[in-house]
């Protein structure tokens, strides 16, 4: 056992990205406030990560890695967002942290990469902060207060999906209602789990973008209550209450059909979900036995998840390797977020 004074307390939140596969879009209030929404949706083993270490001081410093971005320390008072550091200010400020640490924050995923990237990282810091704190928040309270910093002190054009998976953690089946959200894991027996998780493709399209212009697009539909964003949100929140119920009855093939379907319906969400290159991409893949995929997140660019069966996924990942595109591999995880102590000692 050691002993000695302690010289350094750390702090390590690490937080699960997202894939969502059906449902999308209904997890906005302005949608599921009047109609319900449901979606499908797994947390995977690619993470955000906090790194927190207390200083002597009441100063705070923080440091992006992801965009080499670095404040320089100052009182808590005087904290200023810059361009990649605004998920971590927004977090301290919300959370009131006023102690003195040295914060760093990276990632395994790229920004704009649909995975729910931004949202894990906030909900990392809600985590970590309030762990700090000595708060005993459930991960309802998590997602909640993470969600609150995104869409009203960021002002991120966001559903709650995100928030919520990356709190829970696992492989689930959500349902929102303007009165309670719902998070129900998904059960299946463990060969259709892992042949359902053996039978995913993802790869990283590149052109990571803004998505918040195609999900502000999207959110003014939902306002102004477009006939069309409406019935296809619709659609896909009936495609995601048939997906549920195909995974339970062990049906994955059905999954991966549905994946189709829930992409056709998504293109009609708003204007950018997919573009020219994008379709391409798609078409070779079903050419080259995917029997259905989507873009990962509000479409433009990022990862795009193809179902394709174990025995048939080299011709396509050579195709897609031919066109440009990196294969990534992955893994479902059942953890959400969660906070590790490191204590650095020095002997006597």
């Amino acid at each position: 056992m050691k002993t000695g004074k302690i010289l350094l307390i750390m702090f390590l939140g690490m937080c699960p990205v997202r894939i969502s596969f059906s449902g999308g879009g209904t997890d906005m209030p302005e949608y599921y406030n009047e109609f319900g929404g449901n979606v499908v949706t797994t947390a995977i083993d690619h993470f955000t990560y906090v790194i927190l270490n207390l200083r002597n001081d009441d100063l705070i410093q923080t440091f992006s890695s992801d965009f080499q971005m670095h404040n320089p320390s100052t009182s808590f008072e005087k904290l200023e967002s810059k361009p990649g550091t605004e998920i971590t200010i927004a977090a301290l400020k919300h959370l009131n942290f006023k102690t003195g640490a040295n914060v760093m924050v990276c990632s395994d995923v790229p920004s704009g990469s649909g995975l729910g990237g931004s949202s894990s990282l906030t909900v990392n810091f809600v985590k970590t902060l309030s762990t700090l704190n000595k708060l005993k928040w459930s991960n309802e309270k998590i997602a909640e207060a993470s969600f609150d910093i995104e869409r009203n002190v960021l002002q991120h054009p966001i559903g709650k999906q995100d928030d919520y998976i990356a709190s829970f953690g696992g492989f689930n089946f959500i349902q929102f209602t303007k009165e309670r959200i719902h998070v129900e894991p998904i059960k299946i027996n463990k060969s259709t789990f892992d042949e359902l998780q053996e039978n995913l493709v993802l790869f990283f399209v590149g052109n990571v973008r803004k998505n918040t212009i195609i999900l502000s697009s999207q959110l003014q539909n939902l306002k102004e209550k477009r006939k069309e964003t409406i019935e296809s949100l619709h659609y896909v929140k009936g495609l995601s209450e048939e997906m549920n119920s195909a995974l339970k009855q062990s049906n994955i093939t059905h999954f991966g059909e549905l994946l189709h379907k829930g992409w056709l319906a998504k293109k009609k969400f708003a204007k950018g979900v997919s573009n020219e290159d994008i379709d391409k991409i798609y078409d070779i893949a079903l050419e080259n036995d995917a029997l259905g995929g989507k873009l990962t997140g509000a479409g433009g660019g990022g990862h795009m998840l193809f179902y394709c069966e174990k025995l048939k996924q080299d011709r396509l990942i050579e195709k897609m390797k031919d066109i440009g595109l990196k294969h990534v591999k992955f893994n479902f995880n059942t953890d959400g977020s969660k906070v590790l102590n490191l204590y650095d000692y020095s002997k006597e």
